[in-house]
């Protein structure tokens, strides 16, 4: 898994083309690398993860306490605001080996109607 952490203007909105690239097998893995300097690497995971949200206004998103879910939900969040992009290798992708699309819900459940 690799993702761009995209620097910010002096009014906190991201800048497109700038940014640092950390990697990991784990979004927690990737959570640790960007924590990775003399400010941030005494903060737990948790910390760090709380704290960033709210330097960009999103104190009030809540983490769960268990760690790796809360590193998923985090980098989601920055994604899905426009702080980060999800970078696909090219070896990540098999495209001379495509997946069928489905063809129906197998497991699709239908509740009655009341």
């Amino acid at each position: 898994m690799k993702i761009r952490i995209y620097e910010t203007d002096f009014e906190g909105n991201p800048v497109e083309c700038t940014g640092d690239f950390f990697s990991g097998a784990t979004a927690l893995d990737i959570v640790n690398a960007m924590k990775m300097n003399p400010f941030q690497a005494s903060r737990t995971p948790l910390e760090f993860m709380r704290w960033m949200l709210a330097s960009i206004g999103q104190e009030k998103f809540a983490l769960p306490d268990d760690e790796g879910k809360a590193a998923l939900l985090f980098l989601q969040r920055l994604t899905t605001l426009g702080y980060a992009t999800f970078v696909i290798d090219a070896d990540e992708v098999d495209l001379e080996h495509p997946i069928p699309p489905m063809q129906g819900n197998p497991k699709k459940q239908v509740l009655p109607a009341r």
